[in-house]
């Protein structure tokens, strides 16, 4: 089902821009013709899920490259004992909390991790936890909005995320994505956009945000 050419396009559930201002103006250059757009939604990829682990990050190209290789030199012993240290945590968050990530690394959920937590090509940790969730009616593309462009980290298709959970509480802020292998990953999410990101993970439309 798609719009009439003099029809007024669907509303778009959407967070504020920094500083305000919209941001379908800058997902319109990375949609398909014909593809709608039906949502936004501004989140946190959960701390309960570690850095990239150094096997499953791509390589970067150019400067980044070198920088990558210094990083990896002079950061591993960091790394390690930041990983020790932290992980120690993470297992106490995870008695109460659960798993962060469920299915592995290689699996929807630990690509989509990976996607989210490699960033942008500037960053070398490994460690980026922001991403726009943008839906359309035929996938769901990864985001990172700097400098009032748009920068894509990925996409998923739109059948494999099977469903959205979320897992509120007066604590917690937390919702997990469920893809069609199985696995899961948590998010963090504001108590306010959790209804939409439900309903757009089941594919309806939210009314749009209110500001």
């Amino acid at each position: 089902m798609s719009a009439g050419p003099y029809a007024p396009p669907p509303a778009v559930y959407e967070p504020s821009m920094l500083g305000g201002g919209s941001h379908v103006p800058l997902v319109a250059p990375h949609l398909a013709p014909g593809e709608w757009l039906h949502g936004i939604v501004d989140l946190q990829l959960s701390d309960l899920i570690r850095r990239v682990p150094r096997r499953y990050r791509p390589r970067r190209d150019g400067l980044f490259a070198v920088l990558g290789v210094v990083f990896d030199v002079a950061g591993a012993i960091v790394e390690a004992i930041e990983e020790a240290i932290g992980g120690f945590f993470r297992i106490l968050r995870r008695i109460f909390r659960g798993r962060g990530l469920v299915g592995g690394w290689e699996s929807e959920a630990g690509r989509f991790a990976i996607a989210v937590l490699t960033g942008t090509k500037g960053t070398v940790e490994y460690e980026n936890r922001h991403v726009l969730l943008v839906f359309t009616d035929r996938r769901i593309l990864l985001a990172l909005e700097t400098r009032r462009t748009l920068v894509l980290l990925g996409e998923i298709p739109r059948g494999r995320l099977a469903r959205i959970e979320l897992r509120l509480t007066g604590l917690s802020s937390r919702a997990d994505a469920h893809f069609a292998d199985g696995s899961r990953a948590a998010l963090e999410i504001r108590q306010r956009d959790a209804q939409a990101l439900d309903l757009l993970g089941r594919g309806m439309i939210p009314p749009p945000q209110q500001h």
